[in-house]
């Protein structure tokens, strides 16, 4: 090898020895960085599933109020649509025996 290569090759691990340890902190210092903003993110994301559960939570019991309150609904409306239809075939009934005496 030519003498001015090994020189060259000697300054650049003379630089590495002495300043290896200045990389390592600084690759050290962007995975802490690194580090750090995956656990905000995670926090973030963590927090929007939180937020996300109570909403489909809220819904969810809002939806069953709705769903009973249509089931009584129409639980009253059958009763009512019933009584009416009882009441007709006593009518009709009535009207065949021809009975005028009302019930």
């Amino acid at each position: 090898m030519k003498p001015s290569l090994l020189r060259a090759l000697g300054a650049a691990a003379i630089l590495l020895a002495a300043g290896g340890s200045g990389f390592a902190r600084a690759d050290s210092g962007i995975k802490h960085d690194a580090v750090e903003a995956g656990h905000a993110v995670g926090a973030t994301v963590r927090e929007i599933g939180k937020a996300a559960a109570k909403a489909g939570k809220e819904v969810g019991h809002g939806a069953a109020k709705v769903g009973k309150d249509i089931g009584h609904g129409a639980a009253k409306a059958g009763r009512a649509v019933g009584d009416a239809a009882r009441e007709g075939g006593h009518e009709l009934g009535r009207a065949i025996r021809g009975d005028t005496s009302g019930k």
